[in-house]
């Protein structure tokens, strides 16, 4: 990867440069036509021109954001302990995804993008 999605991994510090930059790169593997640029101002991986998945360090918790609302993945990712709002999901210090939940996400996001 090169731009504004390394850039960005590469400005941080750890433990958040490695969970960021795993979740990237899973992101890539699933969808190897994405590439990086912004979307709404954030780093993120595009698909077809439009935003497929941003990862972005705050100070209270990593924010994962799959450019559309969660809905049935609402409850995965609180039954998991993870914090979340209508379109984003919040991983606290030492927490992780629910192994598939960042796969369902992305290929989800594909999906409407290949539909529109």
């Amino acid at each position: 990867m090169a731009g504004e999605v390394q850039d960005y991994i590469t400005g941080l510090g750890e433990p958040e440069r490695s969970v960021i930059a795993e979740i990237y790169a899973r992101a890539s593997e699933l969808v190897p036509d994405a590439v990086e640029g912004l979307s709404y101002g954030m780093p993120s991986l595009l698909y077809k021109g439009k935003g497929l998945i941003s990862v972005m360090s705050t100070k209270k918790h990593i924010g994962i954001y799959p450019f559309g609302a969660l809905g049935e993945y609402t409850a995965v990712a609180e039954g998991a302990g993870l914090g979340t709002t209508k379109g984003s999901i919040h991983l606290g210090s030492g927490q992780h995804l629910p192994d598939g939940l960042l796969d369902q996400l992305i290929l989800r996001r594909v999906r409407q993008l290949d539909e529109s």
